[in-house]
């Protein structure tokens, strides 16, 4: 990690209000409004369902994230409605994943969407891992994304997000220290509970008008997902949201502030414990991670240099490489996923 925001970054330009332009094609398309970018230094923890601040929005705008993926074909389906509609979001990527499907993950690039990372193997319960293995998950997650993507010259940002929104001081202090932005969520479609499509839609659609805007967590993955998600951004458009698209750089804007409406409640992921309600205090900014190296800041070089594709075979605390393997493997939905959950007519 400490090699992979050393040099270079992905500039955004600042996010301009604005009406989407029309989308080719589809002249009655939802489209994307703006662009805002997200600067760690300044909002290194986003998200009201956990922290306290979450991205600059206005009333009626919405940031969709997509977890877990890639995974042809629902991955595919979704980059299809999202171009359709002319729609950009913001994907956090398994590292596991984009080593298995690397074309599917370049064309998440190409199609000019943002790419965080969700850790190496998706653990099920990411806060009981060992600080050295925890470390790791998130090294490798970015390590193998930005091999994936190398061969079309792109790379990620540095977003992240937690499996399962599993967190620790310690790992947030890690994060923190090396320039990484940290997303929780502030609204949530539960599809990760095999919910039916209508439901998925209903309950996203539901928390977003109560709430007036926010990040809404999808999972690209979901068969439920892919079914409801053209219908989904044609509701939006008719209730009057509008779609931003999240990217990473130098940004004056401040965070907004928590939501004064106490955020839904959530029913536990089959991968984590129940997440709270209740959004806690911020966490400590001083960090419990020790070797020196670390507290270093990190270094911004000029935006129109790439980020380097780190070393696989990078020592990592504990003696481990990147390619070594860990002890929790990315396996709960892959399964049903693969066989049986998936619809006729996307197979």
């Amino acid at each position: 990690m400490r090699s992979i925001f050393l040099a270079g970054a992905l500039v955004a330009l600042a996010g301009a209000a604005g009406a989407a332009e029309t989308c080719p094609g589809n002249p009655n398309a939802i489209g994307t409004s703006r662009e805002i970018t997200i600067d760690p230094k300044q909002t290194p923890f986003l998200g009201n369902l956990q922290y306290k601040t979450t991205a600059p929005l206005q009333k009626g705008e919405v940031i969709l994230t997509f977890d877990d993926g890639p995974l042809p074909p629902m991955t595919t389906r979704v980059l299809d409605t999202l171009a359709q509609n002319c729609v950009k979001a913001t994907f956090f990527i398994v590292g596991r994943m984009a080593s298995a499907y690397p074309t599917v993950l370049q064309r998440v690039a190409q199609d000019g969407h943002t790419i965080g990372t969700h850790s190496q193997n998706h653990p099920l319960i990411f806060p009981k891992l060992k600080q050295a293995s925890g470390i790791q998950e998130i090294d490798q997650g970015f390590a193998s994304t930005n091999a994936a993507l190398a061969p079309i010259g792109a790379h990620t940002v540095p977003f992240f997000r937690f499996p399962g929104l599993g967190r620790t001081k310690a790992f947030e202090a890690y994060t923190q220290e090396h320039g990484i932005a940290v997303f929780s969520v502030d609204a949530v479609a539960d599809d990760w509970l095999h919910l039916k499509p209508e439901e998925v839609m209903k309950r996203a659609l539901d928390r977003l008008e109560a709430r007036g805007s926010g990040i809404l967590l999808l999972h690209d993955i979901q068969p439920s997902t892919v079914v409801m998600l053209p219908t989904f951004l044609k509701e939006l458009k008719a209730r009057g949201f509008k779609i931003v698209h999240m990217k990473y750089g130098e940004n004056p804007m401040v965070a907004a502030p928590a939501a004064p409406a106490a955020p839904v409640a959530v029913a536990p992921t089959p991968d984590s414990k129940p997440v709270a309600a209740a959004a806690p205090a911020a966490p400590e900014t001083t960090s419990s991670v020790t070797p020196a190296a670390r507290t270093t800041a990190v270094a911004r070089a000029p935006a129109a240099v790439p980020m380097p594709v780190p070393n696989p075979t990078q020592a990592l605390p504990g003696g481990r490489a990147l390619t070594d393997p860990v002890e929790t493997p990315f396996t709960l939905f892959w399964p049903r996923i693969l066989s049986d959950m998936i619809p006729k007519g996307l197979q």
